[in-house]
């Protein structure tokens, strides 16, 4: 019995100290901050750019989206993962972590530089220019251009009205063209 009555203190001690435990995680991310003409930023590390030529999100560690509305100049940046969503005739520079995404629609101009795991798609007419780490993936719809650079692991599905460059690792090495289709750097 004297043991379970110690099992039970060093359970409810064990408890006590998480729940009561300060610092570290519990931390609020640091606010998006947004600068230039029609930049606007909402809860959540969400930014808008709605006009002008200058709109900058920053994000620091936080992961944050930064929509580029109709002929919008945006750049996003975030050591975290960054979403970007460039629209209609709008150009699109950003700059994020791992698990980072990009969808440029329209005639939009896009350029990201990415890390390992991120998720391009171009679409329309969109030209794009992705620099982007191991194993991200890459789909290039209708008349798309796409000029892709991977560090490895990449796959890219090229529609057969778009056009599509893959070059992969430090070299540049051309991407190998699988059974079905896809563009990969590594193995099918």
């Amino acid at each position: 019995m004297r043991n379970l009555h110690r099992l039970l203190l060093i359970v409810i001690v064990g408890l006590i100290a998480t729940f009561t435990s300060c610092g570290g995680d519990d931390a609020p991310a640091a606010a998006t901050a947004c600068t230039g003409t029609g930049c606007t930023c909402a809860a959540e590390n969400a930014c808008t750019c709605t006009a002008g030529t200058d709109c900058n999100a920053t994000c620091g560690a936080a992961s944050c989206t930064v929509i580029c509305e109709t002929a919008a100049k945006c750049n996003g940046t975030s050591t975290g993962p960054i979403t970007i969503d460039c629209r209609d005739s709008s150009e699109c520079k950003g700059q994020g972590g791992d698990g980072s995404r990009i969808t440029c629609d329209g005639s939009t101009k896009c350029d990201l530089k990415a890390g390992a795991g991120s998720i391009g798609t171009c679409s329309n007419s969109a030209d794009c220019k992705l620099n982007l780490g191991a194993g991200s993936t890459v789909t290039c719809n209708d008349t798309s251009t796409c000029d892709i650079k991977c560090d490895g692991g990449c796959a890219v599905t090229c529609a057969s009205t778009a056009v599509c460059s893959l070059g992969c690792g430090a070299d540049g090495a051309a991407g190998i063209t699988c059974n079905d289709g896809r563009r990969v750097c590594g193995a099918c």
